[in-house]
């Protein structure tokens, strides 16, 4: 990996993690497993992002804070990790991050049936 490749991949795990994550395919499923969803982290990296001209995909781990019973005296909160993606393009050098997904099958008991888009 040369220093321009390793500066660009760089760059799409900052725009993954600067992402305002409420503008996201992946923040409806989250926010429907608790009472409060926090996103705590998003995790990915640079050497799984994978490239098809200007576009760009890759793996990442949603980590999250997810509270219950917030007006009770004894609420709950607990983490949790998922699987999901991130896919965007490139627009004058600079990465735009198009979707982030997350697959909370694990949560619901379900064996997940998720495989990654094809690219």
């Amino acid at each position: 990996m040369d220093d321009k490749d390793k500066m660009l991949r760089q760059k799409i795990v900052e725009a993954v993690q600067t992402m305002n994550y409420q503008d996201t395919q992946a923040w409806s499923d989250l926010d429907l497993l608790s009472t409060s969803t926090q996103v705590d982290t998003v995790e990915t990296f640079e050497k799984e992002i994978r490239f098809k001209e200007d576009e760009f995909q890759g793996p990442l781990t949603w980590y999250v804070v997810l509270r219950y019973g917030m007006n009770t005296n004894d609420p709950l909160e607990t983490s949790e990790s998922f699987p999901g993606t991130f896919r965007g393009r490139i627009v004058d050098s600079e990465p735009v991050i198009d979707d982030m997904t997350v697959d909370t099958s694990s949560f619901h008991g379900e064996i997940a049936d998720y495989d990654a888009p094809d690219f």
